[in-house]
């Protein structure tokens, strides 16, 4: 057996306290400019919420131009089952907000299959209350309603860099054939990429 693979590592004792190897579950949630809702992105799995907000970056923050990203544990989540055909609202109940009471976020769905977007927000003095305001105040025309403690709510820093700024129009659906057609007309005469584009790719610029 080589030397190399006799050695006996230790570096494992150097890692962070919280680097044990367990991993949780995160939701994301993204915002796509300032002042609009954010909508739910999907999940990831990470040891803690500062690893889970960075990944959320790196991969979300890559999937589609974002100003924000929202992250909480997925056991931080309170949701209704999901209807059939629509929650109806009566069936919450709503007895007023007080300030002194903690805030809690509510998402809705209109349709099954649709994605969570954030509604508004609420004070309750748990997550049993919140859920019965929430479906009481956003219960109409949805199938879920899902609520969330906003302190248990990790986000992004206004201003904080999420969509990288150089041009990655390529790695989206609607910039790909503009990138291709413009890396096209640098290198070749525009009438041969026009008299390139009439046969069978046609469609693809």
């Amino acid at each position: 057996m080589s030397k190399i693979r006799q050695r006996d590592f230790t570096f494992a004792e150097e890692l962070p306290p919280h680097a044990d190897g367990v991993m949780h579950a995160y939701i994301v949630y993204t915002c796509r400019k300032d002042g609009t809702p954010h909508r739910y992105a999907g999940y990831l799995d990470a040891p803690d919420i500062d690893l889970a907000v960075e990944y959320a970056c790196e991969h979300y923050g890559q999937d589609e131009a974002c100003t924000g990203i929202w992250v909480h544990l997925v056991e931080h989540l309170h949701e209704t089952p999901c209807a059939q055909e629509h929650i109806d609202p009566a069936t919450g109940s709503d007895d007023g907000d007080s300030d002194s009471e903690p805030i809690w976020i509510v998402f809705t769905q209109k349709r099954r299959g649709d994605i969570h977007i954030e509604t508004g927000a609420l004070h309750a003095a748990d997550a049993a209350t919140a859920l019965s305001k929430a479906v009481a105040r956003h219960g109409e025309s949805t199938v879920q309603v899902r609520v969330v403690l906003r302190d248990h709510i990790e986000a992004t820093e206004p201003g904080q860099l999420i969509w990288r700024t150089h041009d990655q129009t390529y790695r989206l659906a609607r910039g790909y054939s503009k990138s291709v057609r413009a890396k096209w007309d640098a290198v070749r005469k525009v009438e041969d990429v026009d008299e390139y584009t009439k046969e069978d790719i046609e469609h693809h610029f």
